[in-house]
């Protein structure tokens, strides 16, 4: 019992202060994940829901907690690098009034508009790299019991920023002008994370069932830009707006079944639901951001409202998983067949296999994520000051940010291979993701289209230490958007206005119906969306038993 408690602190311990330290940096997710949290799962590109031989089962297989061969304490941590870019359609001058307020980016007297002819520039994220860190434990209870808890993180880019904080690009003459993005998003910034706590249970020797809870707690932080004007690109009618908002409880749910109708074979489901993210916080509005021009124009102004709401929708996934193991030692349902490991050992397969093969098959149930949408104080208005007499201009209720996610299919295959068994393990992966459509909302906070992730990793065991490396590659088919439907939406504006509805209808989302309550402008989402990610990943794990 003394043994038991003293091992129950340890773990306690390290992942309280395991977690403590990395909030800090914060666990930057967004949108999709890419296929591979943990090092492990991302050296076999993320074919390990079937294995799930370490603490991080509880994300991707909390049946297999019942499995893990002792109690242990591991962190792993991605560098994950996210290349985007977004080349849109047209010129400055698509989508204008005939005669455009002064704004900064006007030239000599009879030439201020000469800037509107150019195209539109390539935009890239300049963001940082992401950490990317999961603390986990385990605990074996009972030899047919198993518990695990620390803190998961989704395995996302949540951090970009496209073009300069003032809301600019160097443009084709290396001039500043507006980004041609500012109307999807210019910076973003989210950290959503998971403490979690899960149990995994054998009640026979061919069945595992598991559950895993989460307590989200997402804060999150947008920019973006809309319009006061009723339709055209006038950027002196642009509003920046930057959203600070948190939830403090977005509860999910991970449940899973793992039989093993053969020593040499496992097979399982899983499924992961969440709810949505409801923040509260913070709209910070300024007009003017782009004056002042030859003649004067706009001067900016900024108005801050509080109470603000933002609702958006979470993804629900699905997964199957086979894995077929060369094993060396028969799987022992209660005590291991090698006499020197302890009588609570399961399996170990780094040690008790040669190799292993598995094949995941994953449906992800994005259609959830339908529009983002900011709900604003009754009465909300913005101040707009052209150097006379400063105006309140009327705001919605709420501003639908559609998204109108596509569902997706991901098939994950991976191996590892025992070169010395209980030494040093090599892995290897592959993952192709599908998406089941395009959006015509498709904005440059997640760029989606087709995937092919390349995976490799190994692992080294030092005594009771496991140290784990991975790196993978993960290409992307470009999108380009030829008939988009994603508009700035306006305040006054009328255009395309759905009849009869002047407020926005949650029931109705605008990726459903294609219009928007507020009415909206000009197309502003066509072009070429480009991105790739590069993942390395670091993890140790150890063994108390």
């Amino acid at each position: 019992m003394a043994r038991s408690t003293a091992v129950w602190g340890v773990l306690l311990s390290v992942v309280v202060v395991g977690s403590t330290a990395l909030m800090p940096g914060r666990a930057h997710a967004g949108g999709f994940e890419f296929s591979g949290p943990g090092t492990r799962g991302l050296g076999r590109g993320g074919a390990f829901a079937a294995r799930a031989d370490d603490p991080m089962a509880l994300l991707y297989n909390p049946a297999m907690l019942a499995d893990l061969a002792d109690s242990q304490v591991l962190a792993n941590v991605h560098l994950a690098v996210w290349d985007a870019c977004v080349q849109r359609s047209g010129t400055y001058g698509d989508s204008r009034p005939s005669i455009m307020t002064p704004t900064r980016f006007d030239g000599p007297a009879g030439m201020e508009n000469d800037w509107t002819s150019e195209a539109f520039p390539r935009v890239c994220n300049s963001g940082l790299p992401q950490a990317i860190p999961q603390v986990l434990a385990n605990v074996r209870l009972l030899p047919e019991l198993g518990l695990a808890f620390g803190i998961l993180a989704p395995n996302g880019v949540g951090m970009a920023r496209f073009g300069n904080a003032d809301g600019t690009v160097a443009g084709v003459t290396g001039a500043p002008r507006p980004t041609p993005v500012r109307y999807g998003v210019t910076e973003q910034d989210v950290l959503l994370f998971h403490p979690s706590v899960g149990l995994g249970y054998r009640p026979t020797s061919w069945l595992r069932i598991g559950l895993t809870l989460q307590w989200g707690m997402a804060i999150v932080r947008f920019v973006n830009y809309t319009n006061v004007g009723a339709g055209p690109e006038d950027p002196a009618n642009d509003i920046r707006t930057q959203l600070d908002a948190t939830d403090f409880f977005v509860p999910a749910g991970i449940l899973s079944v793992h039989a093993v109708p053969h020593d040499n074979l496992d097979l399982m489901v899983v499924g992961r639901v969440s709810d949505a993210i409801d923040a509260d916080g913070g709209l910070r509005l300024t007009t003017g951001q782009y004056g002042t021009g030859m003649d004067g124009g706009y001067i900016p102004t900024d108005t801050q409202l509080n109470g603000v709401h933002l609702h958006a929708g979470q993804p629900f996934t699905f997964t199957f998983g086979a894995r077929y193991a060369d094993r060396v030692r028969p799987r022992n349902a209660g005590a291991s067949s090698d006499p020197s490991a302890p009588s609570s050992t399961v399996q170990d397969p780094m040690r008790d296999e040669t190799f292993d093969v598995e094949l995941d098959v994953s449906y992800e149930h994005n259609r959830q994520v339908t529009d983002f949408v900011v709900g604003l104080p009754t009465g909300a208005g913005v101040t707009i000051n052209d150097g006379t007499v400063p105006i309140q201009a009327p705001l919605p209720a709420s501003l639908p940010i559609p998204h109108g996610w596509q569902d997706v299919v991901a098939v994950r295959l991976g191996s590892d291979v025992n070169v010395v068994p209980g030494l040093l393990a090599l892995r290897g992966g592959v993952h192709v993701e599908q998406p089941l459509g395009t959006s015509r909302l498709q904005i440059n906070d997640f760029i989606t289209g087709q995937r092919l992730g390349l995976h490799a990793g190994a692992t080294l065991r030092l005594d009771r230490f496991d140290v784990s490396i991975a790196y993978a590659h993960i290409f992307q088919a470009d999108q380009t958007i030829t008939d988009g439907n994603f508009r700035p939406v306006t305040a006054t504006g009328a255009e395309g206005q759905c009849a009869g509805d002047a407020n926005y209808d949650p029931a109705q989302p605008v990726s459903s119906r294609g219009c928007y309550p507020q009415g909206f402008g000009a197309v502003v989402n066509n072009g070429t969306y480009t991105a790739q990610f590069n993942v390395l990943s670091l993890g140790a794990s150890y063994h108390f038993e």
